[in-house]
């Protein structure tokens, strides 16, 4: 039986007809069946294509070789660099490909915890390795594992990371403005296999770096440094198809806009992969990507590259027989961000708080979930999730329960949105709309980015605002406007996006041409006691003050509303059940281990 017929028939299990004269309700459970309805009729569509050959046994390896192994892997979005550390925006989600070519110092484990890499140890607080010196700076020390080189043969040695250091820092880049580069003073090469870090100020996390800080190949990247220009040098073809790195996997090929194919490396720091090649294939279309799941064309779907109504589906399916595993993480929050910027912000009126409080008040996140996730999603209305890799403490688990007593929340109640807008001076005319004393509207663009759910989500919040009395308009962005950081940032209004990260919101963070419109703060909002707490946060050492310094944070942010949170949004990865090793679908650590995963 071929992949396509496959295909077809576990589609029509999926998707069974419904009994003749059988009538649903209109509801979040109808929404679900109409969406899948979707699904299924481009996956059918999909399975009469040709796809790439299927992976696993080569057909004749030679004799005594062991079979040969490919694994293929579905992502969303195509990197621009396959640096861990881009020189400039390149958009979200691409952190399961870069890793696979790149290594670090130290690497986030399935759960967040940090284990040495190309280091042989992790500085320790209070040993010769991790040293608080008497003016307030620090000093770490790490020695290299013996023997690493890069993809090309050359060796690799502590003078890699001090030239990696002197690229960030370089103004030009405005890569040293937040955690941990904002806080290294300098880097050293003490000798060829000791890297030595000397930080400004004390910085909690100088034990865990792992792609925050990655090495450059100098050899390869020296020369052109001192030659081009900086767009120049961004441009230059080492970031992509002529890259090298220190990961699991060298570049062999890459075809834009199809695929990303890798080989093995032998030299890898904790071994050569058990997976002899990579493809990486690049799905712009989440139903294609799990057509081809589904038909074994691809063993592997991270990268936001399948959608919570995929992996629910294939849940279900793959429970009895085995045939894969279907992991979902709530990794980061998903928000609404409102414009601060006083030559953008339309209308005015979104910078008085009781505003933005009456726009969340009107948010039903029970009908939200039932009508996006069929009630199995997480709902939130905070900036922590206990999978994020960033903003972390000892206690997560205290941490949580701390913000969510301390925090102020925001439930759905029609009449306090009404309170509010009345407190902010709008009063609902005869059309059932907000309106100010001078008879304006209170009319407003909500941008969000295109995708089946981001455009569901849209739909939902436009129509949820337009019956509580906001005049709502949708604005969808293309899938290139992920990539232009000066676009994102010139919303007039409201803008949905995804953060797992406090720092999205300070005001080193706010996109100018000054940084290259790279940061996340697209709504440039400012608070000094949040910038205080913040700066706090990166340099207190004992673990019960940075847990406060968190909590009240997250405090701000909710009193303040420069964002609010509606839900987690789920990382979600699916793989077949002849790949074994994945063990966390976080955007961040989903890949960590995939020198270790296999293929029957």
């Amino acid at each position: 039986m071929g992949p396509a017929v496959s295909c077809r028939m576990k589609l029509r299990s999926m998707f069974p007809p419904r009994r003749s004269g059988s009538r649903t309700p209109i509801g979040g459970s109808t929404i679900r069946r109409l969406s899948m309805v979707a699904v299924a009729l481009v996956a059918m569509a999909g399975c009469a294509q040709p796809g790439t050959p299927q992976s696993g046994r080569s057909s004749a390896p030679a004799s005594g070789e062991r079979p040969s192994r490919t694994l293929v892997m579905a992502v969303r979005y195509e990197p621009e660099s396959l640096s861990t550390v881009p020189l400039r925006d390149t958009g979200s989600g691409v952190t399961s490909t870069t890793r696979l070519f790149n290594a670090h110092l130290d690497m986030q484990d399935g759960n967040s915890q940090a284990r040495p890499y190309l280091a042989e140890a992790l500085p320790k607080l209070g040993t010769d390795s991790w040293r608080v010196l008497g003016d307030g700076r620090m000093e770490t020390t790490y020695r290299l594992r013996p023997n690493l080189t890069w993809h090309d043969g050359t060796p690799a040695s502590a003078e890699d990371f001090a030239f990696a250091w002197r690229v960030y820092s370089m103004p030009t880049f405005a890569l040293a403005d937040g955690p941990p580069l904002r806080q290294m003073e300098e880097v050293v090469a003490s000798d060829a296999q000791t890297v030595t870090i000397r930080w400004r100020e004390t910085y909690p996390d100088a034990g865990s770096l792992a792609m925050d800080f990655q090495p450059l190949p100098r050899h390869i990247l020296a020369e052109p440094l001192e030659r081009l220009e900086a767009e120049a040098f961004i441009a230059h073809p080492y970031w992509t198809g002529e890259y090298v790195g220190l990961g699991p996997f060298r570049v062999q090929r890459w075809e834009p806009g199809a695929l990303l194919q890798g080989l093995a490396f032998d030299g890898h720091a904790l071994g050569r992969p058990k997976v002899d090649r990579i493809i990486v294939r690049f799905f712009a279309d989440e139903n294609v990507a799990f057509t081809n799941l589904l038909a074994g064309e691809v063993q592997y779907a991270t990268g936001r590259s399948i959608r919570f109504e995929h992996g629910s589906t294939l849940k279900r399916d793959w429970a009895n027989d085995k045939k894969g595993t279907v992991i979902f993480a709530p990794d980061t929050s998903r928000f609404v961000a409102s414009q601060f910027r006083q030559d953008l912000v339309s209308p005015r009126d979104l910078l008085d708080t009781r505003v933005r409080r009456a726009l969340v008040s009107s948010i039903d996140r029970e009908s939200l979930n039932a009508a996006m996730f069929d009630g199995d999603g997480e709902m939130s209305d905070m900036f922590l999730t206990r999978f994020s890799r960033y903003e972390r403490v000892d206690d997560m688990p205290r941490a949580l329960a701390e913000a969510s007593r301390t925090i102020a929340h925001y439930p759905y109640d029609e009449r306090r949105t009404t309170e509010y807008m009345a407190e902010a001076g709008y009063t609902k005319g005869i059309n059932g709309q907000f309106m100010n004393s001078t008879g304006e509207r209170f009319s407003m663009e909500v941008w969000n980015h295109t995708s089946p759910q981001y455009e569901k989500e849209l739909a939902i919040l436009v129509d949820t605002w337009n019956r509580a009395g906001f005049d709502a308009r949708p604005n969808v962005l293309p899938a290139a406007a992920l990539r232009d950081g000066q676009l994102r940032s010139s919303f007039p209004a409201l803008y949905i996006a995804s953060s797992g990260r406090l720092m999205s919101f300070v005001q080193a963070s706010i996109p100018t041409p000054t940084n290259r419109w790279t940061g996340s703060n697209r709504g440039s909002w400012t608070n000094q006691e949040f910038e205080g707490l913040w700066s706090a946060f990166n340099t207190t050492l004992d673990p019960d003050r940075r847990l406060g310094q968190l909590v009240g944070m997250l405090k701000l942010m909710n009193d303040e509303l420069p964002a609010w949170v509606m839900y987690f949004n789920s990382s979600i990865a699916a793989h077949s059940a002849t790949l074994k090793g994945p063990d966390n679908a976080s955007l961040n650590t989903d890949t960590w281990n995939i020198h270790e995963w296999e293929m029957n």
